[in-house]
């Protein structure tokens, strides 16, 4: 044996096959929880876009909105925002699926205590 081999030990076999278990379980976990935020992600439960809006006066805005659900179970709710000129907002309407299913392409009101200039989905939520 050399001097640091009596100084410092011989390398394991052990430890280096744990170590090679370990490595390799992380990768696997890490890929599998990778695999799924891509799945996840790419396919959103509720996917609601403003097709048309028009500013009706200055206390009413009214939008039509195309909407996609993943399946028919779907719960959750989509917050849509007008605002003003001056990026204020001026108005909110958060619609359930419900509500987005019964109106059915047909115009939504939505109530603006100023003049909106221009109105937009803010976010979806379902499961």
């Amino acid at each position: 044996m050399s001097d640091l081999q009596q100084r410092y030990g011989t390398p394991s076999r052990t430890r280096r096959g744990t170590l090679i278990v370990v490595s390799t379980l992380i990768c696997a976990l890490f890929l599998g929880w990778l695999g799924w935020a891509i799945w996840f992600r790419s396919n959103p439960a509720i996917e609601a876009d403003i097709a048309s809006f028009d500013v009706v006066n200055v206390h009413q805005v009214r939008i039509k909105i195309q909407t996609r659900f993943r399946n028919e179970s779907v719960v959750g709710s989509c917050l849509f925002e007008a605002t003003a000129a001056d990026h204020t907002i001026v108005g909110d309407l958060n619609l359930t699926v419900q509500q987005m299913r019964a109106a059915g392409g047909n115009w939504i009101p939505l109530r603006t205590f100023d003049r909106a200039t221009t109105v937009q989905r803010m976010s979806c939520t379902g499961h």
